[in-house]
Formats: C-alpha cells, sequence, structure tokens
C-alpha cells in the first residue's frame, strides 16, 4: 500500500479520536486508550518517508498534537532516569559510563578534569550511544584536548516512533538537569555547555528550561541546537523548542530549515546556513533530506578543531524574509558560527559543498574532521 493510501484512514482516525476526547474521554478505560495509540502507531510506521516533504512535515505535526490533544502517552516508553548515563570520554579509546542518578560520581572520575569546561552532546531521533554522530564531535574535542567531553546515553527512549519520541524530550531533558544538581553548582553555572542535534537539541533546550526552574533562576552557560527537530514543535505546539532563556547564551545553526529542521529563528544567534534553503550544497538524491539535516553537525565539527574557528562568518539580517537570498544581509562585523559562537541576531551562512565546509577556512592551516588528529590511534 503506498504512503498516500494510510493517509487518509489515519487522519480520520485522528480526527474521530478528538472528537471522542472532547465529548467521551472520561468514558474511555486507560487500556482502550493505549489500544488505540497502538493502533496509531502501527499505522504510522512507514507513514512518512514516502510522502512529499510538506506532507509528511504537516502529517508529523498534526500527530502530535492530537496525541498531545488526547493526553495519552504509552507507558513502555516513559523515559526511566534510572537507565540512561553520562558517557564520559576522556580520549578518543575509553569510555566511561556514569548513571545520571549517580551523576555527582563524574567530578571524581579518573579522567575528568574539573580545571576544564564540559560540553554535554545530545544525540538525534532514531540514534542509541553505539549507533549516533557522537562520535566525529567527540573527535573534533579530543582534537582540542581542553574539554571534558560526555555524550547523553537515553536509553532507548529517543529511538522509538517518532511522536514517541518527541514526547519524551522534556522528560528527559528535566532528568539531565537534575543530574547536574549534583555536580558543584559553580562548575555547572559557568563551565557546561549543552549541544544537541535534531531532537537531541530539542533536549539540550529542555535541559536549561528546568535547570533554570529548578534552580530558581540560575542558568547554564550555553546551549547549541544543531537544526533543532521541527515536526512537533514551534507552530503554536505544546511541546516547546529550544529557545532564547533556556540559557546564558542559546545558539542554533539551521541546515534544513522547515522539513527536518525547524525554520524559526528561535535563539540568541540563530545561524542560517545557505539561507532558507532547505537542501544543503552537496546533498543530493534519495538522501538529501538526512544529508542536510546531519550538514549541522559537520559544520559544527569543523569549527571545533584547532585553526578552524573562525571559518563560519555570518551576515546579519534584519527581517527575516532576507533569509532567502542573504543579499541584503550585512557583512559589517561579521558573526562567529560554531565553536566559538558569541553574536546576536539571525545570520545568513555560505557554506561550500565539500570540507572545508567554511568560506572562510584558510587552506594552510586547515584541519580535517579526517585527519588522524583526535583519534585513537593518534600520536599526542
Amino acid at each position: 500500500m503506498t504512503p498516500l493510501a494510510w493517509l487518509l484512514p489515519l487522519l480520520v482516525t485522528l480526527s474521530v479520536a478528538s472528537g471522542q476526547n472532547a465529548t467521551g474521554a472520561a468514558r474511555r478505560s486507560p487500556a482502550a486508550r493505549r489500544l488505540q495509540l497502538n493502533q496509531l502507531q502501527n499505522q504510522l510506521r512507514g507513514l512518512v518517508f514516502g510522502l512529499p516533504l510538506d506532507i509528511s512535515v504537516s502529517t508529523l505535526t498534526y500527530i502530535c498534537s492530537t496525541i498531545m490533544d488526547l493526553g495519552l502517552v504509552q507507558p513502555k516508553v516513559i523515559p526511566d532516569m534510572s537507565l540512561m548515563n553520562f558517557q564520559l570520554r576522556p580520549d578518543a579509546c575509553t569510555n566511561i559510563s556514569i548513571p545520571l542518578t549517580q551523576a555527582r560520581e563524574l567530578w571524581n572520575t579518573t579522567g575528568f578534569h574539573q580545571d576544564r569546561p564540559t560540553v554535554i552532546f545530545i544525540t538525534g531521533w532514531g540514534t542509541s550511544i553505539d549507533r549516533s554522530n557522537s562520535g566525529p564531535v567527540a573527535k573534533a574535542y579530543a582534537c582540542r584536548n581542553d574539554s571534558n567531553f560526555v555524550v547523553l546515553d537515553a536509553a532507548n527512549f529517543i529511538t522509538t516512533l517518532y511522536s514517541w519520541s518527541a514526547l519524551n524530550t522534556e522528560a528527559i531533558g528535566l532528568y539531565v538537569a537534575q543530574a547536574l544538581l549534583q555536580l558543584d553548582r559553580e562548575y555547572v553555572e559557568t563551565s557546561v555547555h549543552v549541544i544537541g542535534h535534531s531532537l537531541g537539541a530539542q533536549i539540550a533546550g529542555s535541559t536549561g528550561r528546568n535547570y533554570k526552574l529548578l534552580t530558581g533562576g540560575s542558568m547554564l552557560t550555553r546551549v547549541t541546537g544543531l537544526d533543532p527537530a521541527n515536526p512537533c514543535f514551534y507552530d503554536g505546539n505544546e511541546l516547546p523548542g529550544v529557545r532564547s532563556g533556556d540559557a546564558k547564551y542559546v545558539d542554533t545553526i539551521i541546515s534544513n530549515p522547515g522539513i527536518a529542521g525547524t525554520a524559526d529563528s528561535t535563539g540568541d544567534g540563530s545561524f542560517f546556513v545557505q539561507g532558507l534553503s532547505h537542501l544543503k550544497s552537496g546533498c543530493s538524491g534519495v538522501s538529501a533530506v538526512s544529508c542536510s539535516h546531519q550538514r549541522a553537525v559537520d559544520y559544527y565539527v569543523e569549527s571545533v578543531y584547532p585553526n578552524n574557528t573562525g571559518n563560519f562568518l555570518g551576515r546579519r539580517c534584519e527581517n527575516y524574509v532576507d533569509l532567502w537570498t542573504g543579499k541584503t544581509c550585512s557583512d559589517t562585523n561579521p558573526a562567529i558560527m560554531g565553536y566559538a559562537a558569541t553574536d546576536l541576531g539571525t545570520f545568513y551562512v555560505d557554506a561550500n559543498a565539500a570540507e572545508p565546509y567554511g568560506t572562510h577556512a584558510d587552506l594552510e592551516t586547515f584541519t580535517s574532521a579526517q585527519s588522524t588528529c583526535g583519534t585513537c590511534n593518534a600520536e599526542s
């Protein structure tokens, strides 16, 4: 059956379910409600990826909204903090897992440097600690050798059906914030940088918001969202997306606007690579969307390597519509994107189709992500 053949009955089911919720939700038992959601989940498998992009995104967003209206979340996918871990990577050869419930142990773990800042990286939908894009990010920071690098192991709570994974972001962010409360508070508020890709970006934002709530207003130093997930967030949905105020400085790198990633300018510094173009240079064919969504990570990784921090420079756009071409965006006082970002505003950033992705890279000093710097076998 084609994806479009799935769509009409699914939307009818959701519409009926929503109407029932308004008139007779109280009459349905929890078991019946779970059965209804199981049926929706079975219908959703394989639905989205064969549809036109705009229909796919609209469908996912409608599904999330309806699920929240119904007030139903399956117990089997509710996050459990006791199953999650911080994975400290003191070097490219070593992984040390520390349960979130025992996060205080991170402080005195061999390989954790209390005199260095800490980066916490959170991966996106459909990933796990062993199957994610955390490796290239870890390698880049290992090459710099000036930070503690930690990856969030969210167990399987962001590998479920997208709708359920999206609903889990706020709870997972709360758990990470609670874990950070176990560490030295002054250190956390001056030296912790939380970075996330896709749904991980939304978890990063939730971490900052919840830390602020739990501490009565104190804030993390920085939250970075790499192409924050679009479906189910923003556009009036109840799920809050990463945004200004989640940390002292919130920056976003947008690489697949309006499709997998948000098209909104929500950070203190929002960097739109090649503006509002859905697909990035160098991404084509059936993987063009996933490639473009991943590009935000690729750009950030490049900026982390020594000698690369100024590779990406943004032009300030006073009006959102200027992002379509970038021609009217000002190149006076350009803003650095990525590792060294500090500027406020909305920016248009040019990029190459292959590395060096940054159009301002110095080819004589450029450090490639393909270099041995930061690898397990590299000489120190």
